[in-house]
C-alpha cells in the first residue's frame, strides 16, 4: 500500500463531511468522505466537545468504535498519570539509558517524562511498570475503568508488567478510550491535579493551523496477536487520542484503524503513522469553520 494514495483525499469531498451538521453526531451524509479517508481501514473516529458535553462527529461503521484493541503506545497516558501520582517521577527525572541500540536513534539516549511520551519510548514505560506492580497497576486500571482491565500479558509467559498493553491482554475501545480521556479533562481520574496537568503537559504536540493546542498521543501494533498463533498478525493497529484546546473551544478526539488486508511487503509504515495525517487533516479543517 502506498500511503500517499491513503491520504491523497478529495478537498472536495472531505469538505463535503467536515462542513456538515457538526453540532450534532455525524449523520448518514457525512459518511462517504470519512469513508475515502480511511478507505481500506476498519476506523473509528470520535470528536466530543467538552464544552456542550457531547459527541459532534461520531465515525462507528459497523459499530467499530465498540471493539477493543490493545492500546499500545496510548497506555503511556495512563501510566503517566500512575507514575507522577505515586511520585515515582516528576518532571525532572532522567531515565538512563542503557546503551541498547533500538531502531529510531531518539530512543539511544536518556529520556524525560516528557521525551517518554514525545519518543514513545517502550523501555521507559517497561521500567516504570515494574516499579509499579501488578497491584497497584491493577487497582489504578480498575479506577479509570480502564478496558479490559487484563494486565496478565501473553498466555504463559508471565510479561504483563513489560507487555500487556502491545498486542496482548490488554484491551481497550474507542469509547472507553474516550471515557477515560473525559474523566482526566474533567480532573476525575482518583490522582492528583498535577500528574494530570504534567502528563497533559507533555503531550503537546503544538498548534493546529487556527492556533488551537493540541496534546495527543498515538500507538500502535499488530492486530490481535497471540502466543498461540504460529505467524504473527500482519494487519497492523494504529490510535491517535487527545485534546484539542483553543480560546473557546476545547475538543476530545480518538481514533484508531485497523487493516482490512495485510500490507504489502514494501509497506513499513506503522497503523499511527498513516491514522495521524488523516485525523491532523480532519481536525483542522473542522476547526478552521
Amino acid at each position: 500500500m502506498n500511503i500517499k494514495k491513503t491520504l491523497r483525499i478529495s478537498s472536495l469531498a472531505l469538505a463535503t463531511a467536515l462542513l456538515g451538521p457538526w453540532a450534532a453526531a455525524t449523520t448518514a451524509s457525512d459518511a462517504p468522505a470519512f469513508n475515502e479517508a480511511f478507505k481500506g481501514y476498519d476506523a473509528c473516529f470520535l470528536l466530543y466537545d467538552v464544552n456542550a458535553k457531547k459527541l459532534v462527529a461520531e465515525y462507528n461503521p459497523g459499530g467499530r468504535c465498540k471493539q477493543r484493541i490493545a492500546p499500545n503506545s496510548t497506555f503511556k497516558v495512563p501510566l503517566s498519570l500512575m507514575a507522577f501520582n505515586e511520585k515515582l517521577i516528576d518532571q525532572q527525572t532522567v531515565f538512563k539509558w542503557t546503551g541498547q541500540k533500538y531502531d529510531r536513534p531518539e530512543l539511544n539516549r536518556d529520556q524525560t517524562p516528557r521525551s517518554w511520551l514525545q519518543n514513545s519510548a517502550l523501555w521507559v514505560s517497561q521500567d516504570i511498570a515494574p516499579s509499579l506492580g501488578y497491584a497497584r497497576i491493577g487497582k489504578y486500571l480498575d479506577d479509570f475503568n480502564y478496558g479490559n482491565l487484563d494486565f496478565s500479558g501473553d498466555i504463559g509467559k508471565n510479561n504483563g508488567l513489560t507487555n500487556a498493553w502491545l498486542s496482548s491482554s490488554l484491551q481497550i475501545s474507542a469509547y472507553e478510550q474516550l471515557n477515560f480521556l473525559k474523566a482526566m479533562e474533567a480532573h476525575q481520574l482518583p490522582v492528583s491535579r498535577e500528574a494530570i496537568d504534567q502528563t497533559r503537559q507533555n503531550m503537546a504536540l503544538g498548534k493546529l493551523e487556527n492556533g488551537a493546542e493540541i496534546y495527543g498521543k498515538t500507538g500502535a501494533g499488530r492486530h490481535r496477536m497471540r502466543t498461540s498463533d504460529r505467524t504473527p498478525s500482519k494487519l497492523r493497529d494504529g490510535w491517535f487520542v487527545g485534546f484539542v484546546e483553543g480560546s473557546a473551544e476545547h475538543y476530545i478526539f480518538v481514533s484508531n484503524l485497523t487493516d482490512r488486508q495485510a500490507p504489502g511487503a514494501d509497506d513499513r509504515y506503522a497503523g499511527s503513522q498513516i491514522l495521524k495525517p488523516i485525523v491532523m487533516r480532519i481536525l483542522n479543517e473542522r476547526m478552521a469553520h
